[in-house]
């Protein structure tokens, strides 16, 4: 509730913020026929996500007015819109693995073994959209003479020699699924 109240004030700097209760959200999304995946959350769809952001948008262009007189009792829809299919993408972090000095015994010399953190020995960051022979995809780690390539889930597509990896744009910190 914090950080609602905190983004709800920061959006008010910008513009009036209109509140929209929940009961209202769901009345508007079932009149545009809009239907909720409110089984599995976990899906990364627009069914589960984004539904609800177009009804509360939508509420600005359609009302349900409640009248009550002797002909009819209820109410009705006031306003119209026309929802059209648009791109559904997941923007998130990459799950970096961050250095713990504390878990690494230092070898002979006192030089701890390299764990974690944004860099690779090849000119790389972690993160570097790369395309390589298999695939576009994100770099996730590196060893001595190669990279390790990731899709947008995170999951590993190789370890390719990193003179084979040519890089498309640097990290922005941000993946696109």
């Amino acid at each position: 509730m914090v950080g609602q109240k905190w983004m709800l004030e920061q959006l008010a700097s910008f513009g009036s913020v209109i509140k929209i209760e929940g009961y209202q959200t769901a009345s508007t999304r079932k009149h545009l026929g809009l239907v909720k995946n409110k089984a599995d959350k976990s899906k990364a769809e627009f069914n589960t996500h984004a539904i609800d952001g177009v009804a509360i948008a939508a509420s600005h262009f359609v009302e349900y007015r409640q009248y009550h007189n002797v002909k009819e009792d209820g109410g009705r829809w006031f306003g119209s819109v026309i929802i059209t299919p648009a791109i559904f993408r997941v923007i998130r972090r990459p799950p970096y693995s961050r250095r713990q000095l504390h878990l690494m015994v230092p070898s002979v010399g006192g030089i701890r073994r390299k764990y974690g953190g944004s860099t690779t020995r090849h000119a790389l960051r972690k993160g570097d959209l790369v395309n390589s022979p298999k695939g576009i995809g994100y770099v996730s780690g590196d060893t001595e003479k190669q990279i390790s390539v990731s899709d947008a889930n995170w999951k590993r597509l190789g370890q390719i020699a990193s003179s084979k990896v040519r890089l498309i744009r640097r990290s922005n910190g941000l993946i696109v699924a």
